[in-house]
């Protein structure tokens, strides 16, 4: 597998973003969707270098939260009758997080398994540096 650093990966992000989904008003809010897509892959996975068969992905995303901004962001209003006046609220299918941006960082969890490194915990302990007999 091929890693890139977090840069790197920002602006393939970047790129890729606006090859897909052609010339984007707001620049600004391209890179910051980037950034937070790379610096969330690399908290989850453990890692200091990003995956780079996850840039096609992080592109996808950045432009469905593009298209969310631009239309007035997701309700989680799931259905309305017009007389009577019903409403129906999606409150069980909302993001645990609360966020429908991190809703869908959550949703990569399985993609991005792959890709984790295991923590290992640092003994505090005293015998850490004690040579079995």
């Amino acid at each position: 597998m091929k890693y890139i650093t977090a840069d790197e990966a920002v602006a393939k992000l970047v790129e890729t973003a606006k090859t897909l989904h052609g010339e984007m008003e707001n620049e600004g809010a391209v890179e910051i969707y980037a950034r937070h897509i790379v610096g969330y892959v690399l908290d989850y996975c453990h890692r200091k270098d990003f995956p780079s068969a996850l840039v096609l992905t992080g592109a996808a995303l950045i432009g469905a939260w593009l298209d969310d901004a631009a239309n007035g962001g997701r309700n989680i209003l799931k259905s309305i009758k017009q007389n009577d006046t019903e409403f129906q609220f999606a409150v069980g299918e909302a993001a645990s997080a609360g966020s429908p941006m991190d809703a869908d960082l959550e949703a990569l969890h399985p993609k991005l398994n792959m890709y984790r490194k295991v923590r290992w915990p640092t003994c505090p302990c005293p015998t850490s540096g004690v040579k079995p007999p």
